[in-house]
């Protein structure tokens, strides 16, 4: 008991200033500076419940109890505005029980089963990891913040407890929403917690820390008031005869077949937990409900990460497409059947002769024999950079991509990224690195994969890795989905590109990454000079992409440019870029893009990048489908993941993450517990 007393100072107080307290009847209170001190207090009331105040004290408060001794029913304890900073926010999962009495076995696990959902919700959000306590009647979870003690930030953990409330709180076991305030107090771990008769059914346990990480690490602001903010605002009314239409929330569930296994309802929100998810029939209750707030605001949670981005809107869409405005969304669907009529690619053979398709439509067309492109037929792969993305919609099958950039600039990290995406979106994707081996492409793919909470530091530099028992997992998900080309086979381009035709074909290929244009081998190639082979290169790839309906990005570096970097820059002939359908543009935000980016963005412009704290920018330089030009979308690179993130703290989940949920490793002892 004293021990586990000593741990939990040493942890949550170090030398600072201790305020240690009992609660009821009696109230005693002391204030001390040292640990061992405190404890040895504690220690003469052992059978007492203690507590403790968690937050940094301000060292004034210290003078309240001479010599550091513990008084009963004193004048002052810790206020709110005693507190200087915030440095711990405390998740409390308790069970749902008669008041005034201890919890039984049955009902404690229910709250380790909440307890363990929360801990995996808030780490696939991006949380450290925290430490872990037994309260001896449910569960506590505590996180290492740094804030100050003022209103917004008070305001701040208030809305994010409410939000773990409305997800998480049942009928068994309640969220406690009530423990925002600064000053508050929490359990002493190591002592007792005594409520009613100690009784075999309900019995007196003493409290304790189950786990600590190795390095305590602080969870940012940003991610708290992401979970914060995903509060549901209410569903716009709509208006007929100048009457308001309210939406009926039953009424859309039962019309619509939505099954409900379960529904409970407080005074903040009612929940209807589904039988399955409305996107994937394999998330069984109780993984999956719809929230109403009291002030009629609607949400959807699926706890999967395949489903993590999924909202209310997206589900009532799913089911009237047309009830909010929007821009068209690709269905995932593939064909990678040669377009009938069209004269696709076929390799040139030595004497720059190529048999054509047989071709029967007409050399000129009437307007009438013209079909029409329906833009909800498009199939767009998501490139998962948010502000392209919103910007063009991503990459459409049968186009051909452009991406070029100087060194260090992120050309080859965002299509690594991209091949990630679409294999989580359904497709599959084979790609082609010219300048690294295979090993090395997996070791940035599989970080990237992973994500900051499961890499791991190699203890030199800023280089990270993907520990072994993460390796498995990821393999199993991209398995005959994401190809790499073999580098033993050369890179003479008319075996490869041969290669990847009949790699299209029999895999059913979606998206094919090239990289990069100066590594391959024209010797044999059609043309002339180079730039004449690079010309026909470029136009066989926009063939190969229209034939095949895939989408290819291919890599071409640029000539050493005197300033900004600019879409003539880019290597080979001006052919290049007419025939590419998207030209993306990858610039490193340091002073060097600062000062010559200015003459050409302005200084407003530039300012704005640097004040935004952008790492790197992909530039749109040309989209053809729809004139997008002149388009900028900033990001922020990650060192512990090698990704490029749309803002800071994102924490992209992709599906591989569920088989550790599903067969819980023991990858780490938190995981051991939940």
């Amino acid at each position: 008991m004293l021990n586990e007393i000593k741990k939990t100072f040493e942890i949550f107080k170090s030398e600072r200033v201790i305020e240690v307290r009992t609660v009821g009847k009696k109230v005693r209170s002391g204030y001390f500076s040292a640990c061992e001190k405190a404890a040895e207090h504690v220690m003469k009331y052992p059978n007492e419940t203690w507590y403790f105040v968690l937050n940094k004290i301000n060292s004034g408060c210290h003078s309240r109890t001479q010599s550091e001794q513990i008084l009963e029913n004193p004048k002052e304890t810790t206020a709110d505005h005693d507190i200087e900073r915030r440095e711990w926010i405390l998740i409390d999962a308790d069970p749902i029980r008669t008041s005034g009495v201890s919890s039984t076995d049955e009902e404690k696990e229910f709250a380790h089963k909440t307890i363990g959902k929360i801990y995996n919700y808030l780490r696939d959000a991006g949380f450290a990891k925290p430490v872990v306590c037994d309260s001896g009647n449910g569960y506590h979870l505590l996180y290492r913040i740094d804030l100050l003690n003022k209103s917004e930030n008070t305001d701040l953990i208030k809305q994010f407890l409410e939000t773990l409330d409305i997800l998480f709180s049942d009928e068994r076991v309640s969220v406690d929403k009530s423990v925002f305030n600064a000053s508050r107090i929490t359990k002493l771990y190591g002592s007792w917690a005594k409520k009613g008769s100690n009784t075999v059914e309900r019995p007196h346990r003493l409290s304790k820390i189950i786990h600590i990480p190795d390095d305590i690490k602080l969870t940012s602001v940003d991610l708290i008031r992401k979970i914060a903010e995903s509060l549901p605002k209410p569903e716009k009314q709509t208006y007929r005869n100048n009457y308001a239409n309210t939406f009926d929330l039953r009424d859309f569930m039962t019309k619509h077949g939505i099954s409900i296994s379960k529904e409970t309802q407080s005074k903040d929100a009612e929940k209807f937990v589904l039988d399955e998810c409305v996107f994937d029939p394999n998330h069984k209750a109780p993984d999956a409900a719809i929230f109403q707030l009291a002030n009629g605001a609607i949400a959807y949670k699926c706890f999967h990460s395949s489903c993590a981005d999924k909202t209310w809107q997206d589900v009532r869409q799913l089911y009237e497409p047309q009830c909010y405005e929007r821009k068209y969304e690709a269905a995932q669907h593939r064909d990678t059947k040669p377009v009938t009529g069209y004269a696709g690619y076929v390799p040139p053979d030595e004497n720059n002769s190529s048999p054509e398709q047989e071709n029967t439509d007409p050399r000129f067309l009437k307007m009438s024999d013209i079909k029409a492109v329906d833009r909800s037929k498009i199939v767009t792969v998501k490139t998962g950079v948010r502000m392209l993305d919103t910007k063009i919609g991503g990459a459409n099958k049968g186009e051909l991509s452009i991406w070029s950039g100087g060194n260090g600039s992120g050309k080859s990290t965002v299509l690594s990224q991209i091949a990630l995406d679409s294999v989580q979106a359904g497709f599959n994707v084979a790609m082609f690195s010219g300048e690294l081996t295979a090993h090395r492409v997996k070791n940035w793919l599989y970080l990237q994969a992973a994500g900051r909470q499961y890499t791991e530091h190699v203890g030199i530099s800023d280089a990270f890795y993907t520990p072994q028992e993460y390796v498995a997992p990821i393999d199993n998900w991209l398995s005959d989905k994401l190809w790499l080309y073999n580098n033993y086979y050369g890179t003479e381009v008319n075996s490869l590109l041969n290669d990847f035709e009949n790699h299209i074909k029999d895999h059913q290929t979606d998206v094919v990454i090239i990289d990069n244009l100066m590594v391959l081998d024209t010797t044999k190639y059609t043309g002339s000079d180079k730039y004449e082979k690079q010309t026909t290169l470029v136009k066989t790839l926009s063939d190969m992409a229209k034939r095949y309906n895939a989408h290819i990005h291919f890599v071409c570096h640029p000539r050493k440019p005197a300033g900004f970097l600019r879409k003539d820059d880019i290597s080979g002939t001006a052919d290049i870029t007419n025939i590419a359908d998207n030209v993306f543009i990858c610039h490193r935000v340091n002073r060097d893009f600062e000062r010559q980016a200015t003459q050409f963005l302005g200084e407003k412009k530039v300012k704005n990048f640097i004040e935004l704290r952008y790492t790197n920018i992909i530039e749109v330089c040309k989209n053809r489908d729809l004139g997008i030009i002149d388009h900028f979308a900033g990001m922020y690179f990650e060192i512990e993941s090698k990704r490029l993130l749309n803002e800071q703290h994102e924490n992209k989940l992709y599906n591989w993450q569920e088989s550790l949920k599903n067969n819980w490793q023991k990858v780490e002892s938190l995981e051991e517990i939940f």
